[in-house]
């Protein structure tokens, strides 16, 4: 070989690698302004979803909308778990991958003087954000440990927004279901007040990823590499209040910083610890939902049919020593 030919395998050695494509994938969120969502942000703004060779396309879609995306496979992953279950207790084949919140960040407020406790919310209208939603669904776990048929309240769907804090103030509604951000707005109200805190009594399913089942078989390595960057990004969140907070006012820049700080002090802290639910609370959200649909406890399917959260200890050892940094 010549001189020149030399030269030229040099520098063709040396010429950068054509770029990998990444893996386009489509998670919905049901709301993008709940703090349990800002690992998904991380996870694009940090870079930990390109780390793992993938480019996510967040979606805003709630539970109607997702689980029928997620059972054709338009989209690959879900926001909306608790959606998923109905779909599952028809036969749907889905699963509940990750449990990031296993207590409901929920309060009852009510407008109507007469409204003091939960006895006195039979026959009484209650707005939730949609029907079978977490917040009708969390009320009826409470109202039940308490000796209440949840089937003498008048639930009443207000929609995403603060249109349950405007009917509250309002007069509209007698009570409602809010979450953490709401009652930030309820500040100088005085003709409301707290009824009772669900998230204190209230062990649930409230936010996490649900997904098909092949992602548990021949699309398992997609979706390790995608709870990965997850986990990263959650580790993240407990680590980094300020990183955190800038990451959800990038995305919701109508909210403000003083409230996002407020929700992430009392919320964040409250994240389960490893991403999954006890075996009895499985079977609490499958006999909720079956009641839900009407369907009989003894056609339930066993709650390995719902709850798979094999991939989380691969995760885990595969992340074994990884720290974020700010």
């Amino acid at each position: 070989m010549g001189a020149r030919g030399l030269v030229l395998l040099l520098l063709v050695g040396l010429a950068p690698l054509p770029a990998t494509a990444l893996d386009h994938i489509k998670l919905t969120v049901p709301v993008f302004s709940e703090i349990d969502y800002a690992p998904f942000y991380l996870g694009t703004d940090k870079g930990y979803f390109a780390e793992e060779g993938l480019e996510v396309e967040l979606l805003g879609a709630g539970g109607s909308v997702a689980t029928p995306a997620l059972i054709s496979g338009d989209v690959q992953f879900s926001g909306s778990p608790s959606a998923a279950i109905s779909a599952i207790l028809k036969g749907a084949p889905l699963r509940i991958i990750e449990v990031d919140r296993d207590r409901p960040p929920y309060q009852l407020w009510a407008s109507d003087p007469t409204i003091r406790t939960l006895e006195d919310l039979k026959g009484r209208q209650v707005g939730v954000v949609a029907r079978g939603d977490t917040h009708e669904n969390a009320l009826r776990i409470l109202l039940t440990q308490h000796g209440i048929d949840p089937n003498t309240v008048l639930f009443t769907g207000v929609g995403f927004g603060n249109g349950r804090v405007a009917a509250l103030k309002a007069g509209r509604l007698p009570a409602a279901s809010l979450t953490v951000e709401d009652v930030t707005q309820l500040e100088g109200s005085p003709a409301v007040h707290e009824v009772a805190d669900v998230g204190r009594e209230v062990q649930m399913m409230v936010g996490g990823i649900a997904a098909n089942a092949r992602m548990l078989g021949p699309d398992r390595p997609l979706a390790i590499r995608f709870l990965r960057a997850i986990v990263k990004g959650e580790r993240y969140m407990r680590a980094f209040e300020a990183g955190t907070v800038d990451a959800m006012l990038k995305h919701n820049p109508n909210v403000s910083r003083e409230a996002t700080d407020a929700v992430y002090r009392l919320m964040v802290p409250t994240n389960t610890s490893d991403g999954t639910l006890p075996p009895p609370v499985q079977k609490e959200m499958l006999d909720l939902y079956a009641d839900i649909i009407k369907l009989p406890r003894d056609k339930e399917p066993p709650i390995s049919a719902a709850f798979d959260f094999s991939l989380l200890p691969e995760v885990e050892r595969s992340l074994a020593g990884w720290k974020p940094t700010p």
